[in-house]
């Protein structure tokens, strides 16, 4: 009897240790890849009240999804001064796949003593990815100016994404 279980205890033990094998096997590792994309376009606010309706649209190029557009729609709070607070999701596609981000809490745009020149800061989550990037998360550090004359907007987004 004793060495029945001596016997049982170590085929338990050689069981746990290829059922780990198998799932560790089939764990993928992440892999971090550097994201950068520089669009240039226009955007048109229209202000309600302290409500600003802000679209965008653009051109440029990301890593990995190519040459492409830029799309924004997000809403700013023109009481707050002078960096206006602002949120909204928003597309980069190429011919290699497509981003998909939501503009994050704390991002804003900072005017100029004449409320005409803007620079943008925040950060952006990507919330799906396709083709080359298909299914990389991560958030990009948004970087920008905005002419609210002209509608002239331009817009960095970098960092990292994984996986």
């Amino acid at each position: 009897m004793r060495k029945l279980w001596i016997l049982s205890g170590g085929a338990a033990i050689a069981v746990t240790v290829l059922v780990t094998g198998a799932f560790a096997a089939t764990t993928v590792a992440k892999t971090t890849v550097p994201f950068l994309a520089k669009y240039t376009g226009s955007a048109v606010t229209k202000q309600t009240d302290n409500l600003v309706a802000i679209t965008a649209n653009g051109t440029g190029k990301a890593t990995l999804i190519g040459a492409g557009k830029v799309t924004g729609l997000g809403t700013g709070d023109s009481s707050v001064r002078p960096c206006v607070p602002f949120n909204g999701t928003g597309s980069m596609r190429g011919p290699y796949g497509v981003i998909t981000f939501k503009v994050n809490p704390g991002s804003a745009g900072c005017g100029d003593d004449s409320g005409q020149l803007f620079s943008i800061t925040g950060k952006a989550t990507v919330t799906k990815a396709t083709g080359k990037l298909a299914k990389a998360k991560g958030t990009l550090k948004m970087t920008g100016t905005y002419d609210r004359s002209s509608g002239a907007f331009s817009v960095k987004f970098s960092g990292s994404l994984t996986k």
